[in-house]
């Protein structure tokens, strides 16, 4: 992958930020008194092109941190919706997107701590 950001990969994690904080099921974990959380840890993207198409991949590396069964409900909320959600990225669209769990840690106090990887495909108009 290269270093740097490009103007869709800032489009799309913008989007996905604002999905994020106006969603209403993840405003609702958040609101929660056990103060869930929700973070974009890193991203980066690189160029992508087919015979006809050229686009960007881009990578997300994010952790929930909360109640064991909170965070669970939070990754298929993220699972369910995310493919679902028109994140309208100016000039590109959104012709795939997957989240992939890459570790998870159980505290003595039942925190769970789960990173997941969000990889994209954007295609340019």
């Amino acid at each position: 992958m290269r270093a740097g950001l490009t103007d869709p990969h800032i489009r799309l994690l913008r989007r996905m930020r604002e999905w994020i904080s106006t969603d209403p099921w993840f405003v609702d974990w958040r609101d929660r008194g056990g103060k869930p959380s929700l973070a974009i840890e890193s991203f980066d993207s690189a160029p992508w092109a087919s015979l006809t198409f050229s686009g960007m991949r881009h990578v997300l590396d994010v952790r929930l941190d909360g109640a064991g069964t909170d965070v669970e409900q939070a990754l298929a909320q993220l699972r369910e919706q995310l493919p679902e959600t028109d994140l309208g990225i100016a000039g590109h669209f959104l012709a795939e997107i997957q989240v992939v769990e890459t570790a998870l840690e159980i505290g003595e106090d039942g925190r769970t701590s789960l990173c997941l990887r969000v990889e994209a495909l954007t295609i340019e108009e």
